[in-house]
């Protein structure tokens, strides 16, 4: 394997020499080469599920995020079947949490997109189409609203403690266990939350308030970029936190991630570039605002500080160290549903950091039994990156 990187290597830098302005295509061809380098270690496989009753693969309907429990198993929100499920040895679906109910108005579960693991066996849960967050115990297999208001069918954002505070289209969430807090990605609220564990209150940290429309409230923190629509965030996703208490959230609809510092309160775009709307994405590897992603989606963190990011837009896995330097380190070869060293994507939505393994939920537009043969929601694996 040292020696195809290095093969690869001498190739970009014999391109680098050979012509210093190089047209576009030639430059295409330096960036597949560094792609190449960067991808030539991970190792990518899918996930085989069965299901009690099903036949293999018959399980996931557009999986929105991945967790790993304190138990060792994966818990995934299986959004648009409105239910938790759990995964035992990469293999085995189990459903741990349904919708509850007669019919969708009913449900305790609606279109669940989040999730992440918390203390004491819990399982946190950003309960998107009911717009609060619950919680399941993974031992006593009980279910509980944990913030927000019960049966809410209608989104907004209010801070305060449980039954009091209300959200707006919650999606991404992380626990962070040195603070033992939770952080939230308020996509319908423009907003990033952070949420006590002892008591579930929910205080807006950085976003718009004042306003339902989102776009003509009082921003609480700038970094200078007023003038850009929605007061600071454009539908954000995914969440987490760094050993220093650093939150970076994924700014999906301006292409790039956020880092809010708590101890200065402030908050500034630390991977990508959010100048330009839609004009400021595309796929370059690079560093800080010099890199480039297309409609990222959730996030994940090692225990290095080096965030992984799920950028669906590029069908690929990027990372990010904690210097702001992004490279990419599985996909990034077009859509498609290639396993091994040079893997492609379908639509990576969800990702999850645990013992030197990533764990993705690679969405399709419907499930396998209904979905044409390259187009169903999947588990990949990723190693050795």
């Amino acid at each position: 394997m040292t020696q195809i990187k290095q093969i690869f290597t001498i190739f970009a830098l014999l391109l680098s020499f050979y012509d210093c302005s190089a047209s576009k295509s030639k430059n295409d061809m330096m960036a597949i080469a560094a792609l190449t380098v960067l991808n030539a270690g991970s190792t990518v496989s899918t996930l085989i599920l069965s299901e009690t009753g099903k036949q293999a693969n018959l399980v996931l309907n557009q999986p929105e995020d991945i967790a790993v429990g304190n138990d060792g198993n994966l818990y995934l929100t299986d959004t648009s079947n409105n239910r938790i499920i759990k995964v035992t040895s990469e293999t085995i679906v189990t459903e741990v949490v349904s919708a509850l109910g007669n019919g969708i108005a009913n449900a305790i579960l609606l279109a669940p997109e989040g999730i992440t693991a918390g203390p004491n066996n819990l399982i946190y849960i950003a309960n998107t189409g009911k717009h609060n967050i619950i919680s399941y115990d993974t031992v006593a297999g009980t279910v509980s609203l944990f913030s927000g208001v019960a049966g809410q069918s209608s989104g907004d954002t209010v801070d305060g403690s449980l039954g009091v505070g209300k959200y707006f289209k919650p999606e991404g969430i992380r626990y962070n266990s040195a603070l033992n807090k939770l952080y939230v990605g308020e996509t319908g609220g423009y907003n990033l939350r952070v949420v006590s564990t002892s008591n579930g209150t929910v205080t807006t940290l950085a976003g718009a308030t004042g306003s339902t429309t989102r776009t003509a409230g009082t921003p609480l923190l700038s970094d200078g970029l007023v003038s850009v629509p929605y007061n600071v965030f454009n539908k954000p996703k995914g969440v987490v936190s760094d050993s220093k208490g650093n939150v970076y959230i994924v700014d999906k609809g301006n292409h790039c991630i956020r880092k809010y510092d708590p101890s200065t309160n402030t908050l500034s775009t630390f991977a990508g570039s959010r100048l330009g709307g839609d004009t400021a994405l595309g796929y370059v590897n690079a560093t800080g605002t010099s890199a480039k992603f297309n409609a990222p989606y959730m996030i994940t963190i090692d225990e290095n500080d080096n965030l992984y990011v799920a950028d669906a837009g590029n069908f690929a896995i990027r990372k990010i160290t904690s210097a702001g330097v992004v490279t990419t380190i599985a996909g990034g070869n077009g859509k498609g549903r290639a396993d091994g060293t040079t893997a492609s994507f379908y639509n990576p939505i969800g990702i999850y950091y645990k013992s030197s393994t990533l764990y993705v939920t690679d969405k399709g537009s419907s499930d396998i039994s209904t979905a044409a043969s390259t187009d169903y929601s999947s588990i990949r694996k990723i190693v050795n990156f």
